[in-house]
């Protein structure tokens, strides 16, 4: 115990990663390292393996559960230094901050090395070994290549007695996947801050049936911004359910492991947007700021937001950052027929001039029309097939037709309901 209690008590000594010193988990155990009443001390460790099993489940980093929750907090904690290594600015002319990292790592490798079975096994429980070699399923699971990264560095961590090594390795890791809830997760929405999503859409490009013109743009312009080629802002307009949102989702899975953020912002929130800008320069990675079925009504200005930041200001733009936005409206705001009645000629002009070219700061637009009968038809066959549904072309098309009229017209999203729907009256057959 007294290695236990000279471990928490080193962790008051953190500079630049004291946020961990409000850890609940951690909190609880500067407590147990004091504790003298065993029964008392033995409830605060089982309620410690709680927060570790918990954490496990949503972030399964490492099969060890002690070793899991301290690396997964230190990759998660913004600072100074982790803001640093992110910007990549952290170069010999601050190795003041480079001395403070080495100082707080230091207590934080002590940390990390705690052997929390052990500990366990002191107090009485007698399944404390589970652990060290926790083997359960996770809520969710992580991309492959930031799994590949966390072992990187768990492999230093583990294996190297260089505090060097260790830490150049944690830099990098900074460097590459940013800190705090950036080095969390790759997809968010803003909420008055940014909000990390564990399970963003799975969907991916080559699940979107037609429409490869316009994928194949989104990529090109997508792989130029990430190679700081620069890419355009882009707006998709088109009928609905034609897989507009989709194809920007599905950028996110085809580009995450190289750097691609993604943050969905409600258009109720763009008074916010240039906070939300602010937020997003100066970190690591490319950001696609997702805006989806956007319109507006004559009487509305909050596009002024947008078309302010696209234009451009006296603030430079984020080189790091596009918009990609959807939308029913080639031109996103609505006119109406009484308002080019009043006023006077030039004054009409030009406030209808500037709704109308709001569409035109986007460098590009990608149309989405809702499929002909021959394209719908095809979408349904190639969605069947991928089900694994067997019905002959005949009676497939002439189901497809008759949901078609029945229900929601001809799209994208139409025929995977009429798939959907087909699914689960084979279920119920076979029951």
């Amino acid at each position: 115990m007294m290695n236990f209690y000279r471990t928490m008590a080193a962790l008051y000594d953190l500079v630049l990663y004291r946020n961990l010193l409000n850890d609940p988990a951690l909190k609880l155990c500067a407590e147990l390292a004091e504790d003298d009443d065993e029964q008392q001390a033995r409830g605060r460790y089982y309620e410690v393996c709680s927060y570790l099993l918990a954490y496990y489940e949503k972030k399964p980093f490492y099969h060890d559960l002690w070793k899991n929750y301290v690396i997964g907090h230190m990759i998660e904690d913004e600072n100074p230094f982790s803001r640093a290594c992110e910007r990549g600015v952290l170069t010999e002319q601050y190795s003041s901050l480079q001395k403070l990292a080495r100082h707080d790592l230091a207590r934080l490798l002590d940390l990390y090395h705690l052997n929390w079975t052990d500990l366990g096994q002191k107090l009485g429980f007698a399944k404390a070994g589970c652990l060290m070699s926790y083997e359960a399923p996770a809520s969710c699971e992580l991309p492959f290549f930031f799994r590949s990264a966390v072992q990187h560095l768990l492999d230093s961590f583990n294996h190297s007695s260089s505090l060097t090594d260790s830490i150049a390795v944690l830099m990098e890791f900074y460097a590459q996947h940013g800190s705090g809830s950036l080095a969390a997760y790759q997809a968010f929405y803003w909420d008055d801050g940014l909000v990390g999503i564990p399970y963003p859409d799975p969907i991916r490009l080559d699940q979107i049936i037609g429409y490869d013109e316009q994928k194949e743009i989104l990529i090109r312009n997508t792989r130029a911004f990430l190679k700081g080629q620069g890419g355009n802002h882009v707006l998709l307009y088109g009928d609905r359910g034609t897989g507009k949102s989709s194809s920007v989702k599905a950028l996110l899975h085809e580009f995450a492991p190289w750097g691609l953020r993604m943050v969905e912002m409600d258009r109720g929130r763009l008074m916010e947007f240039n906070r939300l800008i602010h937020t997003l320069r100066n970190r690591a990675g490319y950001y696609i700021v997702f805006i989806d079925d956007l319109s507006f009504e004559d009487f509305e200005v909050e596009y002024k937001y947008l078309k302010g930041y696209i234009e451009g200001s006296l603030e430079a733009p984020a080189d790091n950052v596009r918009l990609y936005v959807t939308s029913n409206r080639r031109h996103l705001i609505r006119e109406t027929w009484s308002e080019r009645q009043q006023g006077d000629e030039i004054h009409v002009r030009d406030a209808r001039q500037e709704k109308l070219s709001f569409a035109d700061r986007f460098g590009l637009m990608l149309t989405y029309p809702a499929p002909d009968q021959d394209q719908y038809l095809l979408m349904v066959r190639k969605m069947a097939r991928r089900e694994g549904l067997n019905y002959s072309q005949d009676q497939l098309d002439r189901m497809a037709l008759q949901w078609e009229l029945g229900f929601h017209g001809r799209s994208g999203r139409s025929a995977q309901q009429f798939i959907n729907d087909l699914k689960s009256r084979a279920a119920i057959e076979l029951e």
